[in-house]
């Protein structure tokens, strides 16, 4: 698959065309959500549930789309999604064949990227229905979820589909990247749990929404507990489009960021507290010829050649010194009566 290259006819077009390129930080990506010639209540819930979930980073369009079929044909999604500058599509319709049929896919150099279909089951009760429509669960505007992917098929590198689906939904809840976050702001998870797949059966997804909320625990840290909110969704996979090795491998394409280093330099690391620390590497030194701290016991005395000798010196001054004491002790003796 060959990148096309589009070249700018005037100034204004250089802009868009510019500002339409890979940065070194991307912004969170634009989600569009469509609905088909046929879009059940509960496929309908489905979208306005993602809706209110990544806004303002998503469009949700409500006039039917009876032209679009996105794998047979992908012009049209292409065309909507780069008017809108979206990354991600997610299309919603229903037929005979395929009833309840949620298409996820992603947009790379205004062309299709990868797709795939979620095929909602009928476990949605229709009663709760009107209930999950007028859709309140409370969260703010323009906050991340904790993604908590249940599982063995998500970790299994073999499982394609698996491996798209875990990828497509990181890119439509994550948000804006950040380095810091306030804690304040943790206040639903998704957890996206897979089934284990069986022969001939695809596998299942469930989706649940948990609010978070801390109670005093008596210790440092609080206790923490779950409470299901929002509508319970459950898909089974269907057609997977993969995305071709050339177009996936140059939209995974990294740069340097400004503060990294192009090459990684030696013998320099980083200590627990944060400062730089380095190593040096020197040759054999000889000591020889060190100074060292002069003192008065390691002098040489003059007309002494040598350690020996003196030595033998301070052997017969220490003596003397001796014998001298013991005269004196003597005299001052008592005598004995």
């Amino acid at each position: 698959m060959m990148l096309r290259e589009v070249k700018a006819k005037n100034p204004r077009t250089a802009r868009i065309l510019k500002a339409r390129e890979p940065q070194l930080i991307e912004p969170p990506k634009r989600m569009l959500l469509m609905h088909g010639s046929k879009c059940p209540v509960a496929l309908h819930t489905v979208l306005k549930t993602f809706h209110s979930l990544t806004k303002p980073n998503s469009i949700l369009f409500h006039k039917k789309n009876e032209n679009i079929h996105p794998f047979e044909n992908t012009e049209s999604m292409e065309f909507l999604a780069n008017k809108n500058e979206c990354g991600i599509v997610a299309f919603g319709s229903s037929s005979k064949k395929r009833p309840n049929c949620l298409t996820l896919a992603r947009i790379f150099d205004s062309k299709i990227l990868d797709m795939c279909e979620l095929m909602l089951l009928p476990g949605v009760d229709e009663t709760a229905i009107p209930a999950m429509n007028n859709l309140t669960m409370h969260i703010g505007l323009g906050l991340r979820p904790l993604l908590l992917f249940a599982g063995s098929p998500w970790e299994d590198p073999t499982s394609n589909a698996h491996v798209m689906l875990k990828s497509m939904f990181v890119d439509m809840f994550k948000g804006e990247e950040s380095d810091k976050i306030d804690v304040e702001g943790l206040q639903y998870i998704l957890m996206v749990s897979a089934e284990e797949p069986t022969e001939g059966l695809s596998s299942v997804i469930h989706l649940r929404w948990y609010k978070i909320k801390t109670k005093r625990s008596g210790h440092k840290l609080p206790r923490v507990e779950l409470d299901e909110i929002g509508p319970k969704f459950d898909f089974k996979v269907g057609r997977v489009q993969e995305a071709p090795r050339d177009a996936l491998k140059e939209a995974m394409k990294q740069a340097k960021r400004p503060n990294e280093d192009m090459k990684t330099k030696k013998n320099i690391g980083m200590d627990s507290i944060g400062d730089k620390i380095g190593r040096v590497h020197l040759g054999k030194q000889d000591l020889g010829g060190l100074q060292t701290r002069k003192m008065k016991g390691l002098k040489r005395r003059a007309g002494v050649e040598s350690d020996d000798d003196n030595d033998d010196e301070d052997h017969d001054l220490d003596m003397m010194e001796v014998d001298e004491i013991s005269e004196d002790e003597g005299r001052k003796r008592p005598r004995k009566h």
